[in-house]
C-alpha cells in the first residue's frame, strides 16, 4: 500500500482574519511503501509569524553481491549478498519559524535541523593476515539550532545569523563468534571476538553577517563575513581475539609467529582537532547607463586545521605448546605514540565583469577572475601507518599559487521565435585538496530555443568541459602523473501540443566522456610505473512522452524510456605492456516503457490504472575479462513487470 501523496489547504476567507493561522498547508509524498518519504508544513500569520517545517525519511536496503564482492582463491564470493550489505534508516528535518515577516523594520529568525541515521551493515577488515567480514551498527546524529534577525537602519538592510551545530557518532562492531575470514585454512588466522567502539563528537558555531545597500539608484553593494569554529574529538578502541596471528610488528623473535593464540589484541587511537573558518566578501555593482553595468567582487578565505592524533597497542600472544608469551605493548616510552599536524590556507579572489545590454534582443557580459592562494603544512611526531609507529622527520612546507580566468557570453534573439544563448570560460584553477599545481579548464555552453509557434517549441543544447591536470612539476618533478578529462553533452527535445486534446514530448541526450590518467600499478607482481588508467562513456538517452484526452472524463499518459551506455567500445585493457594500460566503463542498456489510463469518476474521486516494464542489462561488462584481469564476474541484469493501481481523493468545498 503506498500513498504517493497529499494535500491539506486552510485558508482564511478573503478580507477576514484567520486567528492562529491565515493560511496552513500541509503536502506529503511517499509514504507507505516507499523508501522514501516527504512531509511539508506551512503556516502563516501574516502580521505576527511565517512557519516552515519539512520532515523526510530514508529507508537504504542494499544487499547486492557485486559491492565489493572480491573472488579469493581460497573462497568463492557470495552469490547471494556480497560483502558489504546496508539496511539503514535517515530522518532529517528543517524547521524555520519567522517572526513580524511582514515588517520592513526588523523580523526575527529560529531554525532547528536535526538529523538521525542508524541500523546494521557489513563491512570488512584487513588485519591479522586475512580479510574479515564484520557487522557493524551505524548510529549518528546531529542537531542544528539557528537564531538571527534581519533589520533596515536608513538605507541599509541588514542581517544577521548565529548557529551552533552538534554531531555524535556512537558506530560500533560488537562481533563474538568464530569469523575464519576469506581464507578458511586451519594454518591462517581467525577471529573468535572482535570488538570497535568509535566515537566522536563534534560541534560547529558559526556567525554569519551582511549588508546590502543601493545608493542614488546606480550604486549596489553587498558585503558579506561568515566566520566558524569546528572541534572533533575521538576516542577509537579496537579488542580481538584470534589464533595464528600476525602482530606486523618486525623485529619480534620467531616465537611470536603462528600457529599462535592472541588472547588480547588491542588498539588504542585518541585524536583532536580544531578548524576555525573565516570567510569574506564584498561586492559591487555600478549602473554606469541604462545598458552597461560594471560589477566587482572581493572574496578573502582562511581556515586553520590544527590536530593530534595518540595511539597505543597491545598483543598477548600465547605459543601452540601453551607457554605465554611476554605482553607486546607498543607505546612511546610509558606515554602513546603522538601525531601532530597543522595546515594553514589563505585565498584572495577578484573578479570583475561588465554587462551590456544592446537592445531588447541582444546582450553581452565579459569578465575575469584572479586568485591567488598560499598554504602552510607543518608536521611532527610519528608515523601512524604501522603498528610499530616510527620516528618522522619534522616538515614544514609552504606552497603559494595564482590562477587567472576569462569568460563570457551573449543572449541573441535574431527571431522572435528564436533565442539564443553561449557561455564561455577559459583559465586555471586551484584544488584545496590535491596541491599539485593548477586545473587548466575550458568550459563553453551554448542553448537554442526556437518556438515558431505556440503549439511547438523545438530546444538544442551542449556543454563541453576540457580538464588538464598538471602532467609534472616544473623545479619540483619531472614525472608524469597529469590527468586529461574531456566531456561532452548534446541535448535535445521537441514539444508539440498537436490541439487542447493531444500532446507530444521527445528528446534525445548524448553524454561523452574520455578520461586518461597516468598511474603507478601492479599486475600480476609486475610494476607498471607510468601506466594509463582510461575511462570512456558512450551514453544515449531518449524519451517519449503523449498526452491523450480521450474523452471527457478519461486520460492516456503514455511514454518509453530508452538509456544505453556503450562505453569503452571494443577497447581491450593492457595491463602486462609497456607502458600498460587499463580500461573502465560501465555498459549498460535500460528502457521502460509505461501506460497509465486516469480515469475522473467524479468531481471528488480520480482512478488511475497503469502498466511499467523495466529492462535492465549490463552484460556486456562479460566480454572486458581477461585472464586474471576480472571487470565484472557477476553482471545485475533483471527485469520487471509492474501494474498498478491509485485512487486520488479530493476534499473541498470547491473545485480543484
Amino acid at each position: 500500500m503506498r500513498l504517493f501523496d497529499t494535500s491539506f489547504l486552510l485558508k482564511a476567507k478573503e478580507g477576514k482574519k484567520g486567528g492562529l493561522f491565515d493560511t496552513l498547508l500541509v503536502t506529503s509524498t511517499g509514504w507507505g511503501a516507499d523508501p522514501y518519504g516527504h512531509v511539508r508544513i506551512s503556516a502563516e500569520n501574516s502580521k505576527w509569524y511565517r512557519f516552515d517545517g519539512q520532515y523526510r525519511r530514508f529507508r537504504y536496503f542494499n544487499f547486492l553481491n557485486n559491492i565489493a564482492n572480491p573472488n579469493f582463491a581460497t573462497q568463492p564470493t557470495n552469490p547471494a549478498t556480497g560483502e558489504h550489505g546496508y539496511d539503514t534508516r535517515q530522518q532529517l528535518g528543517d524547521f524555520d519559524l519567522t517572526i513580524l515577516p511582514k515588517n520592513e523594520k526588523i523580523r526575527f529568525n529560529v531554525g532547528f535541523s536535526p538529523e538521525r541515521y542508524s541500523g546494521p551493515a557489513f563491512t570488512t577488515y584487513h588485519v591479522g593476515g586475512d580479510d574479515f567480514m564484520l557487522l557493524s551498527n551505524l548510529r549518528s546524529r546531529s542537531n542544528d539550532f539557528r537564531v538571527g534577525a534581519d533589520w533596515k537602519l536608513g538605507p541599509v538592510n541588514f542581517s544577521l545569523l548565529q548557529g551552533f551545530r552538534r554531531f555524535r557518532e556512537d558506530s560500533s562492531v560488537d562481533n563474538n563468534y568464530l569469523n575464519l575470514g576469506a581464507n578458511p585454512a586451519a594454518t591462517n588466522a581467525l577471529l573468535t571476538s572482535f570488538h570497535r567502539n568509535d566515537p566522536v563528537r563534534g560541534s560547529v558555531n558559526y556567525t554569519r553577517f551582511s549588508a546590502h545597500t543601493l545608493l542614488a539608484k546606480k550604486l549596489d553593494m553587498t558585503g558579506r563575513i561568515i566566520y566558524s569554529s569546528a572541534t572533533s574529538n575521538q576516542s577509537f578502541v579496537e579488542s580481538f581475539t584470534g589464533a595464528n596471528w600476525n602482530t606486523r610488528i618486525t623485529g619480534l623473535p620467531s616465537t611470536f609467529n603462528p600457529p599462535n593464540t592472541l588472547t588480547l589484541g588491542q588498539y588504542s587511537i585518541n585524536g583532536n582537532t580544531k578548524r576555525p573558518n573565516t570567510l569574506g566578501d564584498f561586492g559591487v555593482t555600478y549602473m554606469a547607463t541604462d545598458k552597461l553595468r560594471i560589477s566587482n567582487t572581493f572574496r578573502v578565505e582562511t581556515f586553520q586545521i590544527n590536530g593530534g592524533d595518540f595511539y597505543t597497542a597491545r598483543f598477548n600472544v600465547t605459543r601452540a605448546n601453551g607457554t605465554v608469551l611476554a605482553p607486546i605493548i607498543v607505546n612511546n616510552g610509558g606515554n602513546p605514540f603522538i601525531f601532530n599536524e597543522v595546515t594553514k590556507y589563505r585565498k584572495i579572489q577578484d573578479t570583475v565583469e561588465g554587462d551590456y545590454q544592446f537592445n531588447d534582443r541582444y546582450a553581452a557580459h565579459l569578465g575575469y577572475r584572479y586568485g591567488t592562494r598560499r598554504i602552510e603544512e607543518f608536521k611532527n611526531g610519528f608515523g601512524l601507518n604501522a603498528n610499530l609507529p616510527a620516528a618522522l622527520a619534522p616538515t614544514a612546507d609552504e606552497e603559494t599559487n595564482h590562477t587567472n580566468a576569462f569568460f563570457g557570453g551573449f543572449k541573441a534573439r535574431p527571431l522572435k521565435e528564436w533565442t539564443v544563448y553561449f557561455d564561455a570560460e577559459h583559465g586555471t584553477a586551484d584544488n584545496v585538496f590535491t596541491r599539485v599545481g593548477n586545473y587548466n579548464y575550458t568550459n563553453l555552453r551554448a542553448r537554442s530555443r526556437y518556438a515558431p509557434t505556440h503549439k511547438l517549441s523545438l530546444n538544442f543544447s551542449v556543454i563541453t568541459r576540457n580538464n588538464s591536470n598538471p602532467s609534472e612539476i616544473g623545479g619540483v618533478s619531472l614525472a608524469d602523473f597529469g590527468v586529461n578529462i574531456k566531456s561532452r553533452v548534446f541535448n535535445s527535445s521537441v514539444d508539440w501540443t498537436a490541439n487542447e486534446r493531444l500532446s507530444f514530448s521527445a528528446g534525445y541526450t548524448h553524454n561523452r566522456v574520455d578520461s586518461d590518467a597516468v598511474v603507478d600499478f601492479f599486475f600480476n607482481g609486475v610494476e607498471h610505473p607510468a601506466g594509463h588508467s582510461l575511462y570512456f562513456m558512450r551514453n544515449h538517452f531518449f524519451y517519449l512522452d503523449t498526452v491523450a484526452h480521450l474523452l471527457p472524463r478519461v486520460t492516456l499518459y503514455a511514454a518509453y524510456r530508452i538509456n544505453k551506455d556503450t562505453g569503452q567500445g571494443n577497447r581491450l585493457a593492457d595491463p602486462t605492456g609497456t607502458p600498460g594500460f587499463l580500461v573502465t566503463s560501465y555498459p549498460m542498456s535500460f528502457q521502460s516503457p509505461e501506460g497509465r489510463l486516469s480515469i475522473r469518476v467524479n468531481h471528488r474521486l480520480d482512478w488511475n490504472v497503469g502498466y511499467q516494464y523495466y529492462n535492465y542489462n549490463e552484460s556486456g561488462l562479460l566480454r572486458y575479462n581477461i585472464g586474471a584481469f576480472i571487470v565484472s564476474p557477476r553482471p545485475q541484469n533483471y527485469h520487471a513487470h509492474m501494474p498498478y493501481t491509485s485512487l486520488r481523493i479530493y476534499f473541498g468545498g470547491g473545485e480543484r
